[in-house]
């Protein structure tokens, strides 16, 4: 037969060229992914990577707009001006806390707990429930071994975590439920990296 004849022996032994009918094609040799571009692709399919953390391929650009890395919160003293930006993994509002709400913020360094003010919620609704990236202005509280970022103004940093590769197209994991934001905007981040467990 004409047609096993052409595909005679193609595939086997690792042979993987294609039959003689469809004529000799060059292997290709693709170029690496980059470094940002396989962070988020790992957060966009295990919602982790070992490869490294978003927020240390983005220093730079933070360190310019002054946030302070979690790990230096410890030598700072009660009081003092800080900003400081993480990715948002937990929003929580405690039915005793009297409206305040807690946000955990994770940087490449370790975590900052920040606390917003009902007050500062009322202005600023939307970038505690929709952030991904969350940079955190405010007075930081120490009580003990423990720290807290007392915030004062909250700017949503989706722009920097943008910037981490050129890839445009959203991607569609389970989004948690937080308050009326059922869907997240066309491009937004919070469909790749998560937009964190939030408050009922």
């Amino acid at each position: 037969m004409p047609l096993l004849e052409a595909a005679d022996g193609w595939g086997l032994l690792g042979d993987n060229r294609p039959p003689v009918e469809f004529g000799e094609e060059p292997f290709l040799t693709l170029p690496a992914m980059p470094l940002g571009e396989a962070i988020r692709e790992d957060y966009r399919t295990l919602h982790l990577s070992l490869r490294g953390y978003p927020r240390a391929l983005l220093r730079p650009q933070l360190a310019a707009l002054g946030m302070t890395p979690a790990v230096m919160l410890a030598g700072l003293k009660d009081g003092a001006r800080v900003a400081v930006a993480g990715l948002v993994l937990i929003r929580q509002q405690p039915g005793t806390a009297s409206g305040v709400i807690f946000e955990t913020l994770e940087d490449e360094t370790g975590i900052v707990n920040a606390i917003v003010w009902p007050s500062l919620f009322a202005k600023q609704r939307r970038e505690v429930l929709t952030a991904t990236m969350l940079g955190v202005h405010g007075r930081l509280q120490r009580e003990g071994e423990v720290i807290h970022v007392i915030a004062d103004r909250l700017v949503d940093l989706w722009h920097i975590l943008r910037g981490l590769t050129e890839l445009d197209g959203p991607f569609e994991t389970p989004l948690a439920r937080a308050d009326e934001v059922r869907r997240p905007e066309p491009g937004s981040l919070r469909l790749v990296y998560g937009q964190g467990r939030n408050f009922r």
